[in-house]
């Protein structure tokens, strides 16, 4: 399923870019119409990059197949996964914050028509500049905050030991805690007053050699798939930057609904005074049933998802089998869905494609049938 998801994503994601990127110097010179193709070209960026990481996922399964069980310690402590998991929430969120400016841009284009002809090339190119920077950079500061040696007690989840008999595993806090107080007798604290820097030190401490060897399991190493650590219980410590993003997202989620039904009202308003006009008829039924759509996949997608994560959260249910599911299929199914929602290019290729073929077909049938019954 990765591979076809992975796939997809990226053609479709191509084939949308490539035109866009072509064809935004003959947009019409207006705020909503340069902001509109920019931002369906981040969109397509994004996904784009969650299509790379389903690929290489993909690629990783495969690489390490039945051995993967012996090889997963070394593999989450790896810094392959943290790229990857670096890699799928930057696509996933410069995706979804592209999305959400690009409604608001276009609610404001439904609402003020009339008043987008008045800025200059110049407050567009600025407009144009600063949201792309800005949806960037909160991109790239979600995806690598998490790997900041700086908050590595907020997320880091262990410690692989490449040559110790001591620590088997992926211990984490509590297990070096309990070990750490054994060998230098009663600490004082918790294990959680305790930082991975002390505990290293003390680690090296219990050995004659000089340095002992490790890696630490980042916050991305959570699971086999390498991606943003979602399902959080109430006793990690990132569950809180967890709850955070998630709590964005949704927000994102919120705006999008809101503004494509508001503008669905105001198609539905036109419509009915401009009813007797039917190419205007016919391009609002077309936007009606296309908004329709938007919102919802984008429901079923994240609706889902935050409620399965506040109840793992919870401890009401263990959401932790699921995770692959999610991360797999739910979540980057909209990498596909988007180019042919928020663009016309595929939809127009698939239609060429299908025109020819029924041609083609239509002149081999009636090729033989004259033959026949000449």
């Amino acid at each position: 399923m990765a591979w076809l998801i992975g796939f997809f994503a990226i053609t479709f994601n191509i084939l949308m870019i490539y035109p866009n990127i072509l064809n935004i110097k003959r947009s019409p010179i207006t705020f909503v119409g340069i902001m509109n193709k920019t931002l369906v070209i981040l969109v397509g960026i994004g996904d784009f990059l969650m299509g790379g990481y389903l690929l290489a996922i993909a690629i990783i399964d495969r690489y390490y197949g039945s051995t993967y069980c012996i090889n997963q310690a070394k593999w989450l402590s790896s810094s392959y996964c943290a790229v990857l998991g670096v890699l799928s929430t930057i696509g996933s969120q410069l995706s979804l914050f592209s999305m959400t400016v690009l409604s608001l841009t276009r609610l404001i284009g439904i609402i003020n028509a009339m008043k987008s002809s008045f800025y200059n090339s110049r407050t567009i190119c600025a407009y144009v500049v600063g949201v792309i920077t800005l949806v960037s950079i909160f991109s790239f500061t979600i995806a690598i905050i998490p790997l900041a040696p700086s908050f590595e007690d907020f997320f880091v989840n262990g410690i692989r030991y490449e040559d110790s008999n001591l620590f088997v595993g992926l211990p984490d806090k509590c297990t070096h805690f309990e070990v750490l107080q054994q060998y230098y007798g009663r600490t004082r604290g918790t294990a959680s007053d305790l930082s991975w820097e002390t505990i290293i030190k003390l680690v090296e401490g219990m050995f004659s050699t000089d340095n002992v060897s490790y890696r630490k399991v980042h916050f991305y190493g959570n699971d086999g798939v390498c991606l943003f650590k979602y399902f959080v219980s109430p006793t990690d410590p990132q569950r809180i930057y967890s709850w955070l993003i998630l709590s964005i997202n949704f927000t994102c989620f919120i705006v999008i609904t809101v503004s494509y039904v508001f503008i669905n009202v105001a198609s539905l308003d036109q419509g009915k005074n401009l009813s007797h006009i039917q190419h205007i008829s016919k391009r609002n039924r077309r936007m009606q049933r296309k908004i329709s759509i938007i919102i919802a996949t984008d429901f079923c997608c994240w609706v889902p998802f935050v409620i399965i994560c506040m109840l793992h959260s919870l401890s009401i249910l263990d959401a932790t089998p699921w995770y692959g599911l999610f991360s797999i299929v739910i979540l980057p199914i909209n990498s596909v869905i988007n180019p042919l929602l928020y663009d016309n290019t595929i939809l127009t290729i698939f239609g060429k494609l299908y025109q020819n073929c029924c041609n083609a077909i239509y002149n081999r049938v009636t090729c033989c049938f004259a033959n026949r019954f000449r």
